[in-house]
């Protein structure tokens, strides 16, 4: 079933008049449908509606799959909100899961988080963190505009966890996130100059 969608929606890039087009947000809602509750007659105000642009699709339909796939180990879990923010993907998600699913929940998010930092969010190609006058935006070169944001040498797509240990010691892991394979390796923290 296609849903035709007639309304203006705002994103930073300006005002989009989205009218008797097939919006993707809809479709990955409407093939997600144990993720997403959505109102009839205004998807868009539906909880966990996707507010970025068309470059994340992919990745997004990617986690969704993904948390779909971990769902199977049971338990139930509704999309909040699904935004950019400094550049990169947030995904916020309630839901009572097994420890074995939301550790695949909490991969596939990962996952999608680490992509979105490194792929342009308007046309889904490789890209890099730019600020534009104080809002940060991950783009391609073609996309840029701001001043690239340096990065650390050794640091590209790291992903750093730090969580609490027996006797609230900080426990530091370190993930390479690899676009070409949508995976992480683990770093060893030290050799990037981090001490648990």
């Amino acid at each position: 079933m296609f849903l035709l969608c007639s309304y203006l929606r705002r994103s930073r890039w300006g005002v989009v008049m989205v009218d008797s087009v097939q919006d993707w947000r809809v479709n990955l809602m409407q093939a997600h449908p144990r993720l997403f509750g959505i109102p009839s007659g205004r998807p868009d105000a539906a909880r966990g509606y996707p507010n970025c642009e068309e470059g994340w699709r992919d990745l997004l339909e990617r986690c969704c799959a993904r948390i779909e796939a971990a769902l199977a180990e049971g338990g139930a879990l509704r999309v909040l909100q699904i935004k950019e923010k400094f550049g990169a993907l947030r995904f916020y998600w309630s839901g009572d899961l097994p420890d074995a699913a939301k550790a695949k929940v909490d991969e596939a998010i990962a996952l999608a988080v680490a992509r979105s930092a490194c792929t342009c969010e308007i046309c889904g190609a490789e890209g890099r963190l730019y600020n534009r006058d104080g809002w940060l935006a991950t783009a391609c070169r073609e996309h840029a505009k701001g001043e690239l944001k340096p990065i650390r040498p050794g640091f590209e797509n790291i992903h750093i966890v730090r969580t609490f240990g027996p006797g609230r010691f900080p426990i530091v892991s370190c993930r390479r996130y690899i676009r070409e394979t949508d995976s992480f390796v683990d770093v060893d923290p030290k050799s990037l100059g981090l001490e648990e």
